[in-house]
């Protein structure tokens, strides 16, 4: 798993660190601002205020994926951030990700009502902007550095019946939602398909985290909505309780 922090060092530039999480190694790398859309950061630092506003058209996009904070409240100079190693850097990100999911959750937790309703109209009418939408609510909510989602979808498929002729019939199949910074819809693979049968004694709870390992970043929960199996897999190196406990309300707000 690889978290990457950000800190504005010019109008025009920006120094990027990069933590390998299990290995313990950090790289640096300097990338153009307006490359910025392309990065999958989990923080980003702005030390002068001038940048900010010279930048706010670009930042302004940002800032729903990851949290920009003011450098001067961790009293980070740019040389400090350059030169700071791997632990240090840890405990930098555990801060950062800690404020952000805690805004996050009492966001949802506030307008969770709202939330479940328009989670329930978006099942009912688009599954595919739910599930969408979703995978950028767990993201911003569990600060997963990646998120798959695999669900069943029903596609069209053309058969000959006994008389020869060709007739569209539906097929179930997998479906898979996935990505970093932003989600990509992608057809299911034999891999998918056999993810669905391995978790198939899970899917009898509403909502249920299968695995977590805080160590390697790994979580892994099944959830079903209208007895339709669902399979959450991310990389994280947190899931507190109250995460765990707003997932669980929002699925069983989803039934029907």
């Amino acid at each position: 798993m690889i978290i990457s922090v950000g800190y504005i060092r010019s109008a025009s530039q920006v120094l990027i660190k990069e933590l390998n999480w299990t290995q313990n190694s950090l790289e640096s790398k300097i990338i153009d601002v307006t490359d910025l859309s392309d990065q999958n950061l989990q923080g980003l630092f702005i030390e002068d205020s001038e940048h900010y506003n010279s930048l706010i058209s670009i930042l302004e996009k940002e800032k729903s994926h990851y949290p920009i904070l003011d450098a001067k409240d961790e009293n980070l100079g740019l040389s400090a951030f350059e030169s700071m190693p791997a632990q240090q850097f840890k405990d930098l990100y555990l801060k950062i990700l800690n404020r952000w999911t805690l805004h996050q959750n009492f966001l949802s937790v506030e307008h969770i009502w709202k939330i479940t309703n328009h989670f329930r109209e978006l099942w009912k009418k688009d599954r595919l902007s739910f599930f969408e939408e979703l995978w950028y609510w767990m993201k911003r909510n569990t600060g997963a550095v990646d998120l798959s989602i695999i669900f069943n979808d029903v596609i069209s498929t053309e058969e000959k019946d006994e008389n020869n002729e060709k007739k569209e019939r539906p097929k179930l199949t997998q479906a898979l939602l996935s990505g970093t910074k932003k989600a990509h819809f992608l057809p299911g693979s034999a891999k998918e398909k056999e993810l669905m049968q391995n978790y198939l004694d899970k899917f009898h709870d509403v909502f249920e985290v299968t695995e977590f390992n805080a160590a390697k970043g790994h979580f892994v929960a099944t959830a079903q909505i209208d007895r339709s199996p669902i399979i959450f897999m991310a990389r994280t190196i947190q899931l507190n309780q109250l995460q765990r406990t707003l997932l669980a309300s929002l699925f069983n707000g989803l039934q029907f």
